[in-house]
C-alpha cells in the first residue's frame, strides 16, 4: 500500500503480481495467461491499419514533405 493509502487491498496485490502475469504473456508467449502492458497511447487508438496503409501513408507523408522542401530550395536560388 501506498502510504497515502490511496489504492486499494486488491490493487496492491495486483501490481506486486504484474511482473509475473506480464512475464508470462510477453516473455513465456501465453497472453491468454497473461497481461499485454500496452500504455497510455493505447486509450487514443480508434483505427487499425494494415501494414500496407501504414507503409503507404508514411511514403505519402514523405513525398509530400520532400516536395515543400525542393520548393523551398527553388525559392532561395531564385
Amino acid at each position: 500500500m501506498s502510504k497515502s493509502g490511496d489504492i486499494t487491498p486488491a490493487q496492491a496485490i495486483m501490481s506486486a503480481n504484474a511482473p509475473m502475469i506480464i512475464q508470462k504473456s510477453m516473455v513465456d508467449g501465453e497472453p491468454d495467461v497473461g497481461v499485454l502492458p500496452s500504455g497510455q497511447v493505447a486509450g487514443v487508438i480508434d483505427e487499425l491499419l494494415s501494414c500496407e496503409e501504414i507503409i503507404n501513408s508514411i511514403v505519402a507523408e514523405a513525398e509530400a514533405r520532400l516536395q515543400v522542401l525542393a520548393k523551398l530550395a527553388a525559392g532561395d536560388r531564385a
